[in-house]
């Protein structure tokens, strides 16, 4: 039976992705991400984090920093809620609304900044032949 040899992330890009994010990293994502959104279960968007930036960002930075030393996120910040959005005037039945998923600002900027950080490492392990998701290519 042949062997099948997937690539491997090399061990610099590994230590890469380890790394602590920086705060200039968790300020870039937080402004990546469109203020006018629908605000998470919590009841804000990010509009008020903008806003409120200097005031918030040293305990958004700890509660990531908390994530990348513990490696998980508390339920509460996993939560979400499902809401209906009404596609008409006065909606009677389930078809009548659309679901809509509230999910939390601070879990949508951990996924933001790992998925920024597996960018950078995607290459590595994607065939050169796909194209498929591969910006770059």
């Amino acid at each position: 039976m042949d062997v099948i040899l997937f690539p491997k992330i090399l061990e610099g890009s590994n230590r890469n992705l380890e790394e602590v994010f920086t705060m200039k990293e968790v300020k870039e994502v937080v402004w990546e991400c469109d203020g006018n959104k629908c605000p998470g279960p919590d009841g804000y968007n990010f509009s008020f984090l903008h806003r409120c930036w200097n005031t918030l960002a040293g305990d958004i930075y700890a509660f990531v920093s908390e994530f990348h030393s513990k490696e998980n996120l508390h339920k509460v910040v996993t939560s979400s809620f499902i809401a209906l959005i009404p596609k008409v005037e006065n909606p009677q039945v389930l078809g009548d609304c659309r679901p809509i998923s509230l999910v939390e600002s601070l879990s949508k900027i951990i996924a933001k900044l790992l998925a920024n950080r597996l960018k950078k490492v995607v290459g590595e392990l994607i065939s050169s032949s796909q194209m498929t998701f591969m910006s770059s290519r």
